[in-house]
């Protein structure tokens, strides 16, 4: 039976998911301690009374270590369980394929590493089917470590591990007889390290876990425990009606419908919104190719009919030799550079200028090019769980414990991230409403003064005239409008990073997890959220800026906005949010001009930022000033007190 008519089938497939629960308890020569036993479960998959794939777990692990077992320059400990699958076929094909995914998920781990250069207390090995070991798994690291007596173990280091981890997936099994099952091991192996220092730190100390086979596919909020704020807010997420509460799980589910345009395989951009998602079939019936050479370096582009509504009229150029200038034909007029400079021989020749200041050569319609719609995934597809719409309950009260929250102290769940992708969720805040001076300082090149600029569009509660605005990174030694380097900003290291993170004060800074923030840069502000999100985190940026940065404080990313209006709106945009549908289901939109954490990479100076009506724009990093809104990760381990998430009764921390 194929895997199409297993799903025609699911209502009658039986699915009970196998686990294997593991309470380490770890102990050494210098610590008395246990690992209790758990409970194994079967789980069977029967797609009717032919097909069946079984799933099944030997034992429990159970290590019990002391001073008895394990010694002084000694050995370690280790037990083993066996994680089965088992396919019999049908007997009318003799012939069965189906998939599953295999888990190893630590529920709670309060080990933590007792040598300064972290040595590996506790290790997982995996041996697969094939009798191969699992040398790779995403969040661990493969490690070879050492116990007292010389004997090497190999395996990851879970030793301060915690989250659902995925082994496996679509693990593919065959069987071809009804009568002699497929087999399929996975070995797990539980090791206590040896170390020949002294453990007593973890004295006390359990993991608790389980081994995980299944058809499906297990995710955070349905496998992870409540206790932790990321925990509880992911279970809020509503499968059938996200739009209860706003909150969406990414994870690649949802699609809209792309229109898109080719010629001779080269994608058609409509002209009106430099966005090819936004050709239509008309548009697409006429297309243009177009080589410009804007800074010296030639590109071509072709462009669907919009482009003749705004460049069909156009003046050729020529060199003159006498004065060594590059001028129109028709008056004589100086052409430039992109960035203010004359043009030179080589760029002059050939160009077609037109009046807005854009040099094109070679402007050809070329003929009718290629209209079709694909539908294609919209959402992030990292597994965050994020806030989109109007006004959804996301507000958090940090930095004070008064009976009322004030205004200042309000901020709001981006959504639960597992960033780093080491399976540790954890909740993103932003803050609710902008800044002041006494939170951010007056101190460093990158302060401007009091946002001068504040309109109808202003959705906060502030009193304006204490809200002030800041340069993105005033570093005139990289160009006379400032550097897109996130790295050498002061608005960063000195206003966020160390004012802002003196004014949030102990105990909240204990709450905040450093984080590595994503650098990458984009050519266009005119791109959709997915195309944001997956540039930040794998474009370059300009020059030789970092990619990556880790802070404890950052803002927000241009991929972090464009989620957060509604998911119909996904597909639209950024340069295009201003529309009022969009910007009204825009919970994060708040009306000022505000920079986002996003640079150009088109050169060393310009990043993005929002403006007051919601839209993207692009600017000079030294040139512009905004204001802005702090954003944070909380630790993974951070807990609810109370609290329903409004405003009037936004959720608190445990302190």
């Amino acid at each position: 039976m194929n895997q199409t008519n297993l799903n025609d089938k699911k209502k009658r497939l039986i699915i009970i998911i196998s686990i294997l629960i593991v309470f380490i308890g770890i102990t050494l020569a210098y610590v008395v301690g246990q690992i209790s036993s758990g409970a194994i479960g079967n789980a069977n998959v029967t797609a009717d009374t032919t097909d069946n794939l079984d799933f099944s777990i030997d034992k429990d692990i159970n290590l019990n270590p002391t001073q008895f077992n394990v010694t002084v320059g000694g050995g370690g400990l280790s037990d083993t369980a066996v994680g089965t699958a088992t396919l019999l076929a049908n007997s009318t094909n003799d012939t069965a394929t189906f998939d599953y995914y295999v888990y190893f998920n630590i529920r709670s781990n309060n080990y933590t590493y007792t040598t300064e250069d972290y040595k590996p207390e506790i290790v997982l090995t995996i041996t697969d089917p094939t009798g191969q070991p699992v040398t790779e798994v995403s969040g661990l690291t493969y490690v070879t470590v050492q116990n007292a007596d010389g004997s090497e173990v190999s395996g990851f280091d879970i030793t301060t591990k915690s989250g659902l981890i995925n082994i496996a997936s679509n693990y593919e099994i065959t069987s071809n007889s009804s009568t002699n099952a497929t087999v399929q091991n996975w070995i797990f192996t539980v090791t206590f390290i040896n170390l020949t220092t002294n453990q007593a730190a973890n004295g006390g100390s359990t993991l608790d876990a389980e081994i995980i086979l299944s058809k499906d596919v297990k995710n955070y909020h349905e496998i992870c425990e409540p206790g932790t704020m990321a925990c509880d807010i992911a279970r809020l997420y509503n499968k059938e009606n996200p739009e209860t509460n706003g909150l969406y799980y990414h994870n690649g589910s949802i699609t809209a419908g792309v229109n898109s345009c080719t010629y001779n395989d080269n994608p058609v951009v409509s002209y009106d919104t430099w966005n090819y998602y936004d050709v239509t079939e008309e548009s697409c019936q006429k297309v243009y190719q177009i080589v410009y050479d804007d800074v010296g370096s030639e590109v071509t582009e072709y462009y669907d009919s919009t482009y003749d509504d705004y460049y069909s009229e156009t003046v050729t150029v020529e060199w003159n030799s006498e004065t060594g200038t590059c001028i129109t034909t028709t008056d004589g007029t100086t052409v430039l550079e992109w960035d203010g400079d004359n043009a030179t021989e080589s760029q002059c020749v050939g160009l077609a200028y037109n009046e807005d200041g854009e040099y094109y050569i070679g402007i050809t319609e070329v003929g009718s090019g290629i209209f079709s719609v694909e539908n294609v995934s919209v959402d992030a597809e990292d597994y965050s769980y994020r806030y989109s719409g109007a006004n959804p309950d996301n507000y958090v009260c940090f930095g004070t414990d008064a009976e009322t929250c004030p205004a200042e102290n309000l901020y709001r769940i981006i959504g639960v991230f597992d960033e780093d992708k080491d399976n540790n969720y954890q909740v993103k805040l932003i803050k609710a409403d902008y800044v002041t001076s006494d939170m951010l300082g007056t101190n460093g090149r990158d302060y401007i003064g009091t946002y001068n600029d504040v309109t109808s569009n202003y959705k906060g509660s502030m009193d304006t005239s204490t809200i002030v605005e800041y340069s993105w990174n005033y570093d005139t030694s990289v160009s006379k409008y400032g550097s897109n380097n996130w790295a050498t900003s002061e608005f960063n290291k000195i206003n966020l990073n160390t004012n802002y993170w003196n004014y949030l004060g102990a105990p909240w800074q204990d709450l905040i997890s450093p984080t590595t923030w994503h650098l990458g840069g984009m050519t266009s502000n005119s791109d959709t959220a997915k195309v944001f999100y997956d540039g930040e985190r794998n474009n370059a940026g300009y020059g030789s800026n970092p990619t990556r940065y880790s802070a404890k404080i950052g803002i927000m990313y241009v991929s972090d906005y464009g989620y957060a209006t509604s998911p119909e709106n996904w597909n639209t945009s950024l340069d295009d949010y201003n529309n009022t549908t969009v910007r009204e289901n825009n919970w994060m939109h708040m009306g000022l001009d505000e920079f986002t954490i996003t640079p150009l990479s088109l050169n060393s100076y310009n990043v993005f930022y929002l403006g007051d009506s919601g839209y993207l724009f692009r600017n000079g990093s030294g040139r512009a000033g905004n204001s802005a809104r702090p954003v944070f990760y909380l630790n993974s381990d951070v807990e609810l007190n109370e609290g329903t998430g409004t405003a009037n009764d936004p959720y608190r921390l445990v302190v």
